[in-house]
């Protein structure tokens, strides 16, 4: 998987859910948008539990 793979995927899933904000009938169901959301907590929790552990400063 490339940058510009993410850099897709990224600006897909941002257009979906602008899509379903800005529509009064959204044509992106709510559970799809929900998973994207799910998935994107998912990756950022991930990547705060790989962070080092902070040491305490004297």
């Amino acid at each position: 998987m490339t940058m510009t793979d993410l850099s897709d995927g990224r600006a897909a899933k941002r257009a979906a859910i602008r899509k379903a904000c800005n529509s009064t009938k959204p044509t992106v169901p709510a559970d799809q948008v929900l998973a994207l959301l799910d998935a994107d907590l998912t990756r950022i929790q991930a990547a705060i539990d790989a962070l080092p552990t902070p040491r305490p400063t004297d």
